[in-house]
């Protein structure tokens, strides 16, 4: 049996903890992911008037 160890698609870790769309990702780089994707659609939602614009999402957008 081969001997087949996951990389992290993004920096190469071999500590994969999550895999996003089919891909290895270790902690750090798919925590990244994650919050990219939830703060564009937040960004998404507030445009569509789906949540209020009380929220400052674009602070979280920057850092």
């Amino acid at each position: 049996m081969p001997n087949t160890m996951l990389k992290c698609s993004a920096c190469g870790s071999t500590r994969v903890a999550v895999l996003i769309n089919g891909k290895p990702y270790c902690t750090y780089c798919g925590s990244k992911i994650l919050r990219t994707h939830l703060i564009r659609t937040l960004i998404n939602m507030q445009r569509e008037g789906l949540i209020t614009s009380t929220i400052k999402i674009e602070e979280y957008a920057d850092s």
